[in-house]
Order: C-alpha cells, then sequence, then structure tokens
C-alpha cells in the first residue's frame, strides 16, 4: 500500500473511534420537561437555566426530577513562581458531584456523578489588574464548561429514564 493510503486509512480509524465526542459547549437535549436543581450557587443556577433554554426544558420547584448538587467546590493555587518566588502561574479548579432524584418516589436516579475542570493562566504581580480580568474569564470559562457537562449528564440520564417519544 502507498503511505498515502494508510495516512488516509488511519485517519479513517481515528475519526471512526472518537464517534462519541462533542465539540466544547455543544449540549444534548434532556428528555425532561423540567428539572428541579437544588444545592446549586446562583452562578451555577443561571448558566444551567441558560443552558436548558434552549432545549425546552424549564428549571423551576415542582419538576419531577431533582438534580441535586450534593457538593460544589471551588480551587486556586499557585502553580509556578517567577525567579524571585512571587506566582507566575494560577490555577483554578471547579467541581460539582451531582445526583439525579425522583421526587415521587425520593429514589436515586444514579451514583453520584463527578464533574471537575481546571484551568491555569499567566499570573503577573507586576499587572494585578490584568492578571484578575483574565482570572475572571478563566472563571467564567469553568462556570460554562462544568455546565455543558453537567447538561449532557442530565440528558443522558434522561435517556435511561424517559422512554424514547414515537
Amino acid at each position: 500500500m502507498k503511505p498515502r493510503t494508510l495516512l488516509i486509512l488511519a485517519l479513517s480509524l481515528v475519526l471512526a473511534a472518537c464517534s462519541g465526542w462533542q465539540l466544547r459547549g455543544d449540549t444534548q437535549n434532556p428528555r425532561f420537561e423540567s428539572v428541579t436543581l437544588v444545592g446549586a450557587s446562583a452562578r451555577l443556577r443561571y448558566n444551567v437555566e441558560r443552558g436548558l433554554a434552549p432545549s425546552g426544558t424549564l428549571v423551576h420547584s415542582q419538576s419531577p426530577y431533582i438534580v441535586n448538587i450534593i457538593d460544589e467546590r471551588w480551587n486556586r493555587r499557585t502553580a509556578a513562581v517567577d525567579e524571585r518566588g512571587r506566582a507566575a502561574e494560577r490555577e483554578l479548579t471547579y467541581e460539582i458531584i451531582w445526583q439525579l432524584i425522583d421526587r415521587k418516589t425520593n429514589a436515586v436516579l444514579n451514583p453520584p456523578r463527578h464533574i471537575m475542570a481546571i484551568r491555569s493562566f499567566a499570573y503577573s504581580p507586576d499587572n494585578v489588574t490584568a492578571t484578575s480580568d483574565e482570572e475572571y474569564l478563566v472563571e467564567e470559562d469553568l462556570f460554562d464548561d462544568i455546565t455543558y457537562r453537567l447538561i449532557n449528564h442530565i440528558a443522558d440520564a434522561s435517556r435511561k429514564i424517559v422512554p424514547k417519544e414515537e
């Protein structure tokens, strides 16, 4: 076989193996008409509401399905220092643990699921204003990432619970 043919064959196999991937920011649509979100910070709640709106899934307090945020945690650490011992890189970690509950029976519909995202950014002690702006943008990115992943997890759980409409 020619090298070009082998390359095309290898790329085809790699692409076929990746058929389950999604672009970051792409969400699946849950089969639930609504969910109740419990235990989430206001910021996460608003992001989830905004993320579910295009699919028509409402977030309100009387839904038959409860998305219980068991734990929501932020961590910030210095990832690297410069030659003078000052922070040169920061790392932000945002993680949640969630579970789906049936309101009517109080049955737990999935084991606790852990979602975590980590981002690093350059930190400049000489330019604190620009650094704080960048940190805010990184936080927004973390919230968006966790939101999209949570919605995809909820959509996956909904497919296992709500039968496909025919």
